[in-house]
């Protein structure tokens, strides 16, 4: 899910453009948040672990306990940062501390089709949390309004940009590596489709997939930058581009999905909603559109140093996932949508039909993201390999994509 109520603003540009007038910057991948690891004091024998996930609606969820509260189903999600609890679900362990303190997160697409806003509020909470053979002191918020996350609650696995709780407590997954509970600071996520799935904790399992790992820097929180493929062309690049893994569906800017539906032929309809313009796509259940996102941008490829890979793959979002709902008649709502977010334009919130069938290692330490295909999915073994020249890139005739030039960190006061 994506956290649209932050204490920190990333602005990830300034112009608003030519998707080629000026590339996006080189991040660099050896940024100064590395974290400096120990090995002692791990929980596990060797500070790695995995767990199994379960899928419901879309969404993907863990066994967790928080305090006293065992076999917790929380919501994972590289969308935001903090650990809720649903409402009257959290008893508190022995070691609990009560922070006097209270929250009021708000998150987007919270619903299975890529809409919704859903606001929370509570009290928060210092107390052990276990998942995965790994405990750490955390910082828990338990909700008291009647709104609540599907499941028990959602825990955030994101940067410190998308935390929301007033006392700047980090993720769950960054407490692990301050707290030096894993090997390696990097998890990875490998949902092989709908209904089975891993995550990996403390190392990059090169077991799961088949072939090279294709990694990309990231701006902040797991938002690299990428291209976009249309039948395995190059049609924009240096998109910003947030994975999500707690987004049921793809969701773009307007202008830009209506261009990726005129020239993939999915009748596009838009409507006015509580949440704003919504455009939803509908196609030929029959005739799925081939349409991807390419790490890394050819941009950051081309200057690509250390672990970033110097060449671009497109990975395509699944035929077999294009369907978000089968209305009959062999007419299909499509999983892409546009909308357009105003504090963020131009983003993209690429979620779990992107996510299936891969792996999708998080290197917190390094500051990249990797992806590669898994060995037992056939869903998702649809990647190419790009090369980094310019000239290859085919532009949509509209010129419609946000250029990240620079990222400046506001405090809102």
């Amino acid at each position: 899910m994506k956290s649209i109520s932050l204490s920190q603003i990333l602005v990830l540009g300034t112009t608003l453009s030519s998707i080629n007038a000026s590339p996006s910057p080189h991040v660099n991948s050896q940024s100064s948040h590395r974290i400096p690891l120990s090995r002692r004091q791990l929980d596990r024998r060797d500070g790695t672990g995995a767990q199994t996930l379960s899928s419901k609606d879309g969404f993907w969820f863990g066994n967790f306990t928080v305090g006293a509260s065992q076999s917790l189903n929380l919501l994972i999600d590289t969308g935001s940062g903090d650990l809720i609890v649903n409402p009257k679900l959290y008893t508190p362990g022995k070691t609990s501390k009560t922070l006097n303190l209270t929250f009021t997160n708000t998150y987007g697409t919270t619903s299975s089709n890529g809409t919704g806003n859903s606001l929370m509020t509570g009290g928060l909470y210092d107390d052990q949390v276990t998942f995965g053979g790994f405990t750490a002191t955390q910082t828990i918020g338990s909700v008291t309004s009647a709104e609540g996350f599907p499941g028990d609650g959602i825990v955030g696995f994101s940067g410190p940009m998308f935390n929301q709780f007033s006392n700047n407590a980090t993720s769950f997954f960054q407490t692990l590596c301050t707290q030096s509970k894993v090997a390696e600071c990097r998890f990875g996520m490998a949902l092989h489709n709908e209904s089975i799935g891993s995550l990996v904790l403390g190392k990059l399992d090169t077991s799961l997939y088949a072939g090279s790992l294709t990694v990309a820097p990231i701006i902040t929180g797991w938002v690299p930058t990428g291209d976009l493929a249309i039948n395995g062309n190059i049609v924009a690049r240096d998109l910003v581009i947030e994975l999500d893994s707690g987004t049921a569906t793809v969701v773009g800017p307007i202008d830009a999905v209506t261009e990726i539906f005129n020239a993939t032929g999915i009748q596009g309809v838009l409507q006015n909603t509580t949440e704003g313009a919504v455009l939803t796509g509908y196609f030929p259940c029959d005739k799925p559109p081939t349409v991807g996102f390419s790490f890394p941008s050819q941009t950051n490829a081309s200057t690509a140093t250390g672990s970033i890979s110097k060449n671009s793959t497109i990975f395509n979002i699944p035929s077999s996932l294009w369907a978000m709902k089968n209305n009959g008649g062999n007419n299909c709502t499509a999983v892409m949508s546009g909308q357009d977010y105003s504090t963020y334009p131009g983003l993209w919130v690429v979620g779990q039909p992107f996510f299936q069938g891969r792996y999708i290692d998080h290197n917190v330490a390094d500051g990249t993201v990797g992806i590669a295909t898994l060995k037992t999915s056939a869903a998702a073994n649809t990647t190419t390999t790009q090369p980094t020249s310019a000239g290859a890139t085919k532009r949509l005739h509209v010129e419609w994509f946000f250029i990240p030039c620079v990222a400046i960190l506001l405090l809102l006061v």
